[in-house]
């Protein structure tokens, strides 16, 4: 009698212990590649949902205060799309014209900007163009021009 106490007492020992060793139920996959693969997973979101047209990029701001008085004033915006977008609203924020010549065509720029003067700004989106396009200003204007195909 006193065996099978001990046996029925650790067969349900052991029957709670196995649990412990049964797999996390974790329904979050294991990083691989640790932060890089959040950013990915991330930024899919977030193309998905601008596809869907529920996302679009923060426009370029300025503290309050209204537009942009002069080319030291700052900006702080992220952008990661069409140059000819961000150029127009950087031109309006200015009080500016914008206008551009020659073939449109896609040309993207990844700029994340904080606290810098407008005309630093515009250096950067000129840097990250200026293989397609050039970009130039006179007064109360920015014009971008493209550059032309070349003919095969």
């Amino acid at each position: 009698m006193q065996k099978k106490r001990i046996t029925l007492a650790g067969g349900v020992t052991m029957l709670c212990l196995s649990g412990c060793h049964l797999p996390p139920d974790n329904t979050a996959p294991a990083r691989k590649y640790g932060a890089a693969s959040e950013v990915a997973v991330t930024r899919h979101a977030q193309y998905q949902l601008w596809e869907q047209g529920t996302y679009s990029a923060a426009l370029p701001s300025r503290q309050p205060g209204g537009s942009l008085q002069a080319h030291s004033g700052r900006v702080s915006f992220d952008w990661e799309g069409d140059a000819l977008e961000l150029l127009s609203e950087l031109a309006r924020l200015r009080g500016q014209q914008f206008s551009y010549s020659g073939v449109r065509l896609p040309l993207p720029v990844s700029l994340h900007v904080r606290d810098m003067t407008f005309a630093d700004a515009l250096r950067l989106t000129e840097a990250q163009t200026a293989w397609r396009a050039v970009l130039s200003q006179s007064a109360g204007r920015l014009h971008l021009s493209y550059m032309p195909t070349e003919k095969k």
